[in-house]
């Protein structure tokens, strides 16, 4: 007779294989019980779930395959000397695996040695304490092994880039149960940064880029140099790819040259979008941005909005880098024709900020001199007149989330003080003071699921309320505010119905956030807040609470909202039923 195919009598079997429940049992690591979790975890003795089916012919192979598993996981913690005995029982419809494991005395470190060349590299490694690699701890392979990244990333921060580990010797000494450790590391050369090399960026002035540079020639090599070179030239907006890398070989003044790649996006663009809401009706918007007008970064955009109540057009053009790196100047034209609920205007608003970097990364500090002149009209007194006001705004910005549209990770803060001066028409002078923080926090061990919640503080000083055009009064109330309630509608109003407005207001909102799908998400929601005709809130019993919920929709500028909100405190005849709102990006 001759012998089987065992590769054919695989193949029949799995053709028609007899399936049978699999159970895994562990037994032997009840006095290491960080161990006993993690070889749990592996062997999948956790997941609570049925014993799953498996095809009878492969019983003995899963066997091997859960004792090598289990084997290699203490070997890696230092018990080298580990046996693991693994019995397989076979019942008609069931079979189960038990692993029981000695694991004998784990080895521990001896004293690390490090062999350096050149034997002259002016390296000071860390110490092995820093590295925990200590004598007489326990030999655990990923403790070695991070030791070895931790040894190149400390030598490419004192400025050598291309060290390596070139052998790293492991020998076990079992009449000492050590485990002895020698790296051997070539630390090549010490590079000092040389001449910016820039390729593909024909419509930008390289001087422009080469002054964004956050290094001198001359500068020790260190990996966040590098990465400083790709910040600042990614946030000119002019590029979508970015490559940097370091030349082969030095210049003649030994100096090694730092060679970016730059593919240019185009400078132009177009866009439009637009949103809705009971309170406010349909709004449609669009603009036009030139990134790289004098092929110095400056960047002009135009934008227009038209809506049922509101109508803008607005420009601005931005200057980067001026006077200093990193610093922006920035020119503001607006012209708005508005009908709120509390008053009619017409205004038009000429604004230059200074725009620096503070308190990185995320932060900026702006000073801005505003005027605006308008025409407005009163509807609570029925009452018109024409205003200019100079400001002086001053405010610091810290953004530390982790996206700009849809954060789910970090938080914001704004605060800003701001003296106004009535230039024409009736009015004192007051000062407002500006604060807004909100913080976004993925549940642990849920990432689909955010908690987000804000707060705002706006308050008035130095003037009587009925001393500040309307137009330049605090309103509470509408899609960015108390949702539920209309805009401007979260305050006092008068016997028409119609707001007054306030001299501070408060908003507080909370969101559950729970994504369903990469494009799908919803969002539960409570906000409460009013303005106050006091320069600091008061009475916080009177607060205006709305409810709601909604959906979100991921496109590729952001997520589109809707959400429906309604009023806890519905006033008659004033407050609907519920309000609703849609636009692009999160509320906050």
């Amino acid at each position: 007779m001759g012998m089987k195919d065992p590769i054919r009598a695989e193949e029949m079997a799995e053709s028609d294989p007899e399936q049978v429940h699999l159970e895994v049992r562990l037994s032997g690591l009840e006095t290491l019980p960080e161990i006993e979790a993690e070889a749990r975890t592996l062997l999948a003795l956790e997941r609570g779930d049925e014993p799953q089916p498996i095809p009878r012919f492969r019983l003995t192979r899963h066997l091997k395959q859960e004792r090598k598993k289990l084997i290699d996981l203490l070997k890696s913690h230092g018990y080298f000397d580990v046996e693991a005995e693994a019995r397989l029982v076979e019942q008609p419809d069931r079979a189960e695996i038990a692993l029981h494991v000695t694991p004998h005395t784990g080895y521990r470190l001896a004293t690390p040695q490090l062999r350096i060349t050149p034997t002259d590299a002016r390296f000071t490694p860390p110490s092995w304490q820093q590295l925990r690699l200590t004598a007489g701890a326990p030999a655990a392979s990923q403790r070695i092994i991070q030791a070895e990244n931790d040894l190149l990333t400390s030598a490419r921060a004192q400025g050598f880039p291309r060290a390596r580990i070139a052998k790293r010797q492991v020998v076990r000494q079992r009449a000492t149960q050590e485990i002895a450790v020698t790296y051997h590391m070539e630390t090549g050369p010490k590079v000092r940064l040389g001449e910016v090399v820039l390729k593909g960026a024909p419509g930008v002035d390289p001087f422009f880029l080469k002054r964004r540079i956050p290094w001198n020639r001359g500068t020790l090599f260190h990996p966040k140099h590098l990465e400083e070179t790709r910040q600042a030239l990614t946030t000119t907006g002019l590029f979508s790819m970015v490559r940097i890398r370091l030349a082969d070989t030095p210049d003649e003044r030994q100096l090694w040259p730092v060679e970016v790649e730059l593919t240019e996006r185009k400078a132009r663009t177009w866009r439009a979008g637009g949103g809705f809401s009971t309170d406010r009706g349909i709004v449609v918007n669009g603009g036009w941005e030139h990134r790289n007008i004098h092929q110095g970064g400056e960047r002009l955009r135009t934008e227009a909005n038209f809506g049922v109540k509101t109508q803008t057009l607005s420009g601005s053009f931005t200057i980067p880098d001026y006077a200093q790196r990193g610093q922006q100047l920035r020119f503001l034209g607006t012209m708005d024709n508005s009908s709120e609920e509390a008053f009619e205007n017409t205004a038009l608003d000429l604004a230059a900020t200074l725009i620096r970097p503070v308190l990185a990364p995320g932060g900026e500090g702006s000073l801005t001199i505003d005027y605006r002149l308008s025409r407005v009209r009163t509807l609570s007194t029925n009452q018109e007149a024409t205003y200019s006001i100079l400001s002086l705004p001053l405010a610091i910005t810290l953004d530390r989330s982790n996206d700009l549209l849809d954060p789910t990770s970090g938080w914001r803060l704004t605060t800003e003080l701001a003296p106004h001066i009535v230039v024409t028409g009736s009015g004192s002078p007051f000062i407002r003071l500006n604060h807004k923080i909100s913080r976004y926090q993925p549940w642990p061990d849920h990432p689909d699921w955010v908690m987000a919640v804000r707060a705002e503080l706006d308050s008035t000083w130095g003037a009587k309320q009925n001393n500040i055009p309307a137009d330049t009064l605090l309103y509470a109330g509408g899609g960015s505010s108390v949702r539920g309630y209309g805009q401007q509608m979260a305050g006092t109003v008068d016997n028409t119905g119609k707001p007054l407005g306030g001299l501070s207001v408060l908003a507080l909102g909370a969101e559950v956030r729970h994504k369903l799908t990469d494009t799908m998400g919803i969002v539960g929601f409570v906000d409460t807040g009013r303005a106050f005709d006091s320069p600091w809130p008061t009475r916080l019993s009177d607060l205006f609470t709305g409810i709601g919920s909604g959906i979100r929709y991921q496109t590729p500028v952001g997520p589109l909202r809707l959400d429906i909100g309604m009023p806890l405190e519905r006033r008659a005849g004033i407050d609907g039923a519920w309000q609703l709102y849609m636009s692009i990006g999160q509320a906050f």
